[in-house]
């Protein structure tokens, strides 16, 4: 029986739980039974389905980037430290200035199949809904790493995310040669200043 804590894996919009992160994150980080799956564009639905695994598995540990750390954000997990990697709080101003609505392509194969979905001013709505009238929690702990480098969402609101976490207990750390997406640096501070002090 594997007796390693648990750990949960939010993908970001536009990706999957079989992207390249979850994998990184579980070779980086053995020590953990990582879990992941796919999550679509409905940000309560997604919260809904979050909510879902915390009872099932109890994981002491939960990481979400971009979307997938706004989803974290919201998530019922007293018990787990939350990590959240440039979570898209600006989520409906970058669809409509940057990413754009209509259908998209995923940017990696999922495990339900799904090729394609369609963002609408409904979702940017409801997302906007959802951010202004539910409360963020930290569970055990909450860490928010933020790319100084964020080339999706951009520096206001980056700097509008920090400030709105930094207002809700969460721990801001900054990665000074990050971008959106995760990479070695974004590892690097997740095990030196997260997994190195909460699991001495």
């Amino acid at each position: 029986m594997d007796n390693r804590p648990v750990a949960i894996y939010v993908h970001g919009l536009a990706s999957g739980a079989a992207g390249g992160s979850c994998g990184a994150l579980s070779e980086l980080f053995p020590q953990f039974a990582w879990i992941a799956t796919d999550f679509g564009e409905d940000l309560r639905a997604n919260v809904e389905k979050l909510n879902q695994m915390v009872v099932e598995y109890n994981p002491q540990l939960l990481v979400g980037t971009s979307m997938g750390g706004l989803t974290v954000i919201y998530a019922d997990a007293p018990d787990a430290v939350k990590v959240v990697c440039n979570p898209a709080l600006s989520v409906a101003d970058c669809v409509r200035n940057t990413i754009g609505l209509g259908v998209h392509n995923y940017f990696c194969t999922r495990i339900d199949g799904v090729k394609s979905f369609v963002l609408t001013e409904d979702m940017c709505r409801d997302w906007e809904r959802y951010i202004a009238t539910h409360i963020p929690s930290t569970g055990r702990s909450g860490y928010a790493i933020f790319s100084a480098h964020d080339e999706l969402l951009g520096e206001e609101a980056t700097l509008a995310a920090q400030y709105y976490l930094d207002e809700r207990d969460f721990k801001i750390v900054i990665d000074p040669i990050g971008v959106h997406r995760m990479q070695t640096s974004t590892y690097d501070i997740i095990a030196r200043e997260i997994i190195g002090v909460e699991w001495q």
